[in-house]
């Protein structure tokens, strides 16, 4: 017999074996997706691993079908897969699940129905309404029953009615990915003249709707001659733009099928963007950037990783392109990674106006079918003329099915977005990416203008390359920093709202000026929090230990932990005064004062409130890229690589609210949004200027930035770093513990550090609760183990997840979730 070793979507560590039957033999091989049965009812799309005889010590299961011709991965992703399980610490299943577009997995659905009406049995309140429901509805998915019952595991209530026989369920098969079809009409190939077109007019002047049709054919259609066939070929027309033009039906243009004047045929649509029509050209490279390009060739000869250090606007992107062509131009293919999607929209008119349509975009804006064109235009079986050779994309584009890689650019290499959070695997992007161009012999260019600690720690140990560029494109010279003192200001009743005298007036004389603005400010919403002026009593989230944020455009107090929502009281509920006041600033409330001190001035908002509409990213840049929007309020996002040429004045809101958050990184991420801000100012014409509101004007990273010192940041935060044991000389493990009981989780948290104790002595911290120990009813705990980069972190991770197991082994605490982040950031 034949066996096959699957990776199957779901949170399992292990493969599992199935039997393959005679007739699927010749067909399976490694990387292809078969369909098979997992447990007693669900079906599943699973990828072989292995194929081989060794026949397991349990009864086998046959795989139901081959779903593939040739195989979707080759095996170095699915190796890349098993690395990321493996040093992320996920299993091999979460990570099947995170790679491959959803609907690229056929997969069954629970559905329940009602087999009996009339019952003698009591049913609970929640039973009774998932009965009557299904009276209605006839059929229910597990989650449907979810928000009809706002339970989120109604599985206990299902069982129960199931035990009762008044409910049963069957298996739905899930749609999954199906090519776009579009309609297109043409002149039946029997109408091969003027002449036989004309016979065919006087064949219908009588039925005046039908000669309207073809009347808007011959309009929209060009007629060419075939000197070959020495025939008249007509051009295909869209079946809905020849029913526009004739204001017709689709009856009346079936009559003209039935007398064989005009045939009807579907072609495969995509569903992403148009051609690219626009002629394809480069920018010339000055000499500091040709100077960093033959660099970056330089290193690669001796390093397969070069960090790119160019300070802000000094043309790194143009410095990419150059070198994307070169290994197009090899016939390789190149990733380019962004960290945030609002940067695709800039980024994507720059790289197609150089390499037209072989340019893909991927990111998780595009819904699951178009995900899934982009994988299959990646793959190798995709048509070579139409293969993306060029992938734009955020962190997961990392998944792709390349086949013949040769370089990958990773922009904004510092921000920690590249790094997923949840769910699992809790991969690092930037970091994946060597180990991917490792595996395919490829390089790797990561560009910025305020590296990471630990990338550049590896610039300076031998390990990275190095390339920098001091100088801004055209010379223009670095903004002027100018410190707004708000203690100062609040102390002398100075301040005008949120806003200090320096940042009104900078900000007037740039409109004055017909120039832009960006003002930065951290934090989404209007106001962080309402507070009782009489007691202080602050509304909290019913699910989390965090306070509700003020959302002035839905006038609800928002939580943005888990999507909870209530109207703003009118009064208080501790002691009932109605003195309730809005505390602190968001970029909402940033954009209501703007427009108070600045009327008539066009203001946009760039926050993750804006962001969740598909396109809501392109226009609002592409409203301020344009001019039609004078002032842009943003958080981080307005920080990340944005190209404005018209841009003066930066306002930085709240510098204190960066310097003082409590995290070992603190001092690195302020300096690297600030400056990073800073830099979208005085991008293309003269010098901007940055104004900083802060009430320690002369704190030591203000000072670092004023003087765009990264070399001094670097010394500091490693002499700290070193004191106290953190990267890049250690290596962290952050394990997160979530259980419904307090109890439970504070338990389980002791006797697993106890456990990790005995194995790592004192490389374990905590446990100890997060800044917010509660989220969506979970209680959570937090252990962190640091390790030194000589002690072996495999061995360690097995020692860890060992310990895990056995603990949950016990019946109190098999329900209590573990979640392991390695490289936590």
């Amino acid at each position: 017999m034949i066996f096959a070793d699957v990776i199957i979507p779901l949170a399992l560590a292990d493969y599992f074996t199935y039997s393959i039957p005679d007739e699927f033999v010749a067909e399976c091989e490694i990387g292809k997706r078969i369909l098979v049965q997992f447990g007693r009812k669900k079906y599943y799309t699973a990828i072989i691993r292995k194929i081989h005889n060794n026949k397991p010590d349990y009864e086998t299961k046959d795989i139901f079908s081959v779903i593939d011709s040739k195989p979707i991965i080759n095996e170095t992703h699915i190796r890349f897969w098993e690395w990321i399980s493996e040093y992320f610490m996920a299993t091999i299943g979460e990570v099947y699940a995170a790679a491959m577009p959803i609907s690229l997995r056929i997969e069954t659905q629970t559905q329940i129905f009602l087999i009996k009406e009339i019952f003698d049995e009591e049913l609970s309140e929640n039973e009774k309404i998932i009965v009557n429901a299904l009276k209605n509805q006839k059929t229910l998915t597990i989650s449907a029953i979810s928000n009809l019952i706002d339970i989120k595991n109604p599985i206990r209530i299902v069982n129960k009615l199931l035990e009762k026989e008044i409910i049963d369920v069957y298996e739905h098969f899930l749609k999954g990915y199906k090519p776009k079809y579009e309609k297109f009409v043409k002149i039946s190939p029997m109408i091969n003249s003027e002449l036989e077109l004309q016979k065919s007019f006087d064949k219908i002047s009588r039925a005046q709707k039908q000669t309207s049709i073809l009347l808007a054919y011959s309009s929209l259609s060009k007629l060419k001659y075939d000197s070959g066939s020495h025939s008249f070929l007509f051009e295909e027309v869209k079946r809905k733009e020849l029913l526009e033009k004739a204001d017709s039906t689709g009856s009346v243009l079936n009559s003209l099928y039935e007398k064989q004047i005009l045939v009807e045929y579907e072609k495969k649509k995509s569903r992403l963007a148009g051609t690219y029509d626009k002629e394809i050209s480069f920018n010339k490279l000055s000499d500091v950037q040709k100077q960093a390009f033959d660099d970056i060739k330089e290193t690669f000869k001796t390093k397969d990783v070069t960090l790119l250090h160019g300070i802000t606007s000094s043309g790194k992107t143009e410095v990419y392109i150059h070198l994307i062509r070169e290994y197009i131009n090899k016939g390789k293919q190149v990733l380019y990674l962004l960290p945030e999607i609002a940067l695709t929209s800039q980024i994507i008119e720059r790289l197609k106006a150089a390499f037209g349509e072989i340019v893909g975009i991927y990111h998780s804006k595009f819904n699951d079918s178009e995900r899934a064109e982009i994988w299959n235009k990646t793959t190798p079986n995709s048509d070579e003329l139409n293969k993306y050779k060029i992938i734009l994309g955020v962190r997961s584009a990392i998944f792709l099915p390349f086949d013949n890689l040769g370089l990958i650019i990773v922009d904004e290499e510092h921000e920690t977005t590249y790094k997923q959070f949840d769910p699992a695997p809790r991969y690092n992007a930037r970091d994946a990416s060597v180990v991917l161009a490792k595996m395919f012999d490829a390089k790797v260019l990561m560009g910025t203008a305020t590296p990471s600690i630990e990338t550049y720690f590896n610039t300076k140990t031998g390990k990275f390359g190095l390339v920098e560029i001091n100088k801004r494109h055209r010379n223009i010279e670095l903004p002027e920093i100018v410190f707004a003192d708000l203690k100062e200001a609040r102390l002398k009743s100075q301040m005008k709202s949120i806003f200090h005298p320096k940042m009104i007036e900078n900000i007037k004389e740039a409109l004055g000026n017909g120039e832009q603005i960006i003002l930065f400010q951290n934090r989404r919403g209007f106001s962080p929090y309402v507070e009782c002026k009489t007691c202080g009593w602050i509304p909290k989230c019913v699910n989390c230990d965090v306070s509700l944020t003020y959302h002035i455009d839905s006038n609800d107090l928002v939580c943005h932990y888990c999507g909870y929502k209530q109207p703003v009281p009118s009064s208080c509920n501790s002691c009932d005064s109605i003195a309730m006041e809005t505390r602190g600033f968001g970029t909402q409330k940033v954009e209501d004062e703007i427009k108070i001190f600045f009327p008539g001035v066009n203001v946009g908002r760039l926050d993750l409130d804006v962001s969740k509409r598909k396109h809501g990213y392109e226009e609002v840049i592409s409203s301020f890229s344009s001019g039609e929007v004078d002032i842009l309020v943003g958080t981080q996002m307005v920080t990340k690589g944005l190209d404005f040429e018209n841009v003066s004045i930066v306002g930085v809101l709240n510098a204190d609210n960066l310097l003082n958050f409590p995290d070992f990184r603190s001092y690195e991420r302020a300096f690297q949004l600030i400056t990073q801000v800073s830099g979208r100012a005085g991008r293309m014409h003269n010098q901007g200027k940055v104004v900083i509101q802060t009430a320690q004007p002369k704190h030591k990273i203000l000072h670092l930035i004023s003087q765009n010192s990264y070399s001094g940041l670097y010394e500091e935060e490693l002499r700290e770093r070193k004191s106290f044991s953190y990267p890049p000389f250690v290596r962290l493990i952050k394990i997160t513990l979530k259980h419904k009981k307090e109890f439970v989780v504070n338990t389980f948290s002791e006797e697993l550090a106890l456990l990790l104790r005995k194995s790592f002595a004192n490389r374990i911290l905590g446990p100890q609760a997060p800044l917010i120990g509660r989220i969506q009813n979970y209680y959570l705990k937090e252990i962190l183990l640091k390790f030194e980069p000589e002690a072996s972190l495999p061995k360690a991770k097995k020692i860890i997840i060992a310990h895990t197991n056995q603990l949950k082994q016990k019946n109190n605490f098999s329900n209590v979730q573990v979640n392991f982040n390695v490289d936590p950031i």
